[in-house]
């Protein structure tokens, strides 16, 4: 399981290496998070160009050099080379402890994973399937575009195709910590529930959780924290300074800290977070809470999830391509079956308990949270058999 947090990106440096449209999608996320971006790729996509003409961005137009990750607050390494990527996440994590690092698609060489964001203009959706199921993260992404006809905010920088200027639109950053074996310092004079509510999850996620007293606390707990949750700045500023390179959650203070932890609803490692843009709406983001914590908590998310979990390292072996890859989960995601036809495949489309929570259609999701496991066991291997035709029969 991932750990959902909220980072404060306003005026902080970030690196990009890559100059695609995957990275392009980075910046983009990061310039309306605030973040001050720099581009290093000896090409860029056409609005990333545009971009540094106007002084929004700094791109180097070059290869990635030694040392050019020293200094930033969050790296990402967008290139297709895996050499390049590696090196980037050796260098910026390994050597000069960078504590926001990601290389795309690589979760061995991340520290967190980006969120799949929506916002109604008022409240912000993320959603993380921990890395299962990318596929089941859209579905339910699309969905609430439609029911609560909000819109993904990295879409931004084009009208009519032409690239347009991207403003900062002041609002956090939406990421999945990835924390397992990680030290996370919690320095709370008391365990009020909301203590309790991030030590629970930091447990859920494999950290390493230090819990010192007051009493207790010196400045070597701080020494390889990833990241610090405490009542206020005071204390830990006293005992190692301002600049150390953990992140921080100050609980009395959000503004002083480098994230927040948003409302949370989970079930297994479906985590959908609930938050306002800009610190109002309180109310509509408790009820639109409450409403998803019914629909989605118990209701066979989680096993889902699980289960294709379960197979994807298979698939990723059998299918060798990103686009084959997606074509067969969408395709696995959307089949159903009926006593005439058989197995129908999209353009029928599984409605995976969304749009009708008491859906009985014979389809993967139902078979799985039904605990029907063999059938859908043996959907998916004559699904991918038939996809990966000639390759999986030679091998």
């Amino acid at each position: 399981m991932f750990y959902p947090a909220y980072i404060n990106l306003q005026d902080r440096k970030c690196l990009v290496v890559g100059g695609g449209t995957v990275a392009e999608r980075k910046v983009v996320a990061m310039l309306i998070s605030g973040g001050d971006v720099t581009v290093i790729s000896p090409d860029a996509t056409e609005l990333l160009t545009y971009l540094a003409q106007i002084g929004t961005i700094r791109w180097h137009k070059r290869q990635l050099r030694a040392g050019d990750t020293h200094g930033y607050f969050l790296v990402c390494a967008a290139t297709d080379f895996t050499d390049i990527n590696s090196a980037v996440f050796e260098e910026a994590y390994g050597k000069h402890k960078i504590r926001l690092v990601n290389v795309v698609d690589v979760i061995p060489q991340c520290t967190f994973a980006a969120a799949s964001v929506v916002t109604d203009g008022e409240l912000m959706l993320s959603i993380s399937t921990s890395g299962k199921s990318p596929a089941t993260s859209r579905r339910i992404r699309e969905y609430f575009e439609d029911v609560l006809h909000a819109s993904s905010l990295y879409t931004l920088g084009y009208e009519d195709g032409e690239p347009v200027p991207i403003e900062n639109q002041g609002l956090p950053y939406p990421v999945y910590l990835l924390l397992e074996n990680r030290t996370c310092v919690v320095f709370c004079e008391q365990k009020t529930p909301e203590v309790e509510r991030r030590i629970s999850l930091l447990n859920r996620c494999g950290a390493s959780v230090v819990y010192p007293t007051p009493d207790e606390v010196k400045s070597h707990y701080f020494d390889d924290a990833f990241l610090v949750i405490a009542d206020n700045s005071t204390v830990v500023n006293t005992s190692c300074g301002s600049d150390a390179a953990f992140i921080r959650e100050y609980l009395d203070e959000p503004s002083a800290g480098t994230y927040f932890t948003p409302d949370l609803v989970i079930d297994g490692n479906l985590i959908i977070s609930v938050s306002t843009r800009d610190g109002k709406d309180i109310d509509k983001a408790k009820r639109l809470h409450k409403k998803l914590a019914n629909q989605f908590e118990n209701n066979g998310y989680g096993a889902f999830i699980e289960f294709l979990g379960a197979r994807r390292s298979e698939i990723l072996k059998a299918l060798p391509t990103p686009k084959k890859r997606a074509d067969f989960f969408e395709v696995l995601i959307n089949t159903v079956e009926d006593s005439i036809s058989g197995l129908q495949t999209p353009p029928t489309t599984c409605c995976l308990g969304l749009t009708n929570p008491e859906c009985s259609a014979e389809c993967l999701f139902n078979w799985v949270r039904h605990d029907n496991v063999e059938r859908a066991d043996t959907v998916t291997t004559n699904l991918l058999e038939s996809h990966s035709g000639d390759r999986m029969c030679n091998q």
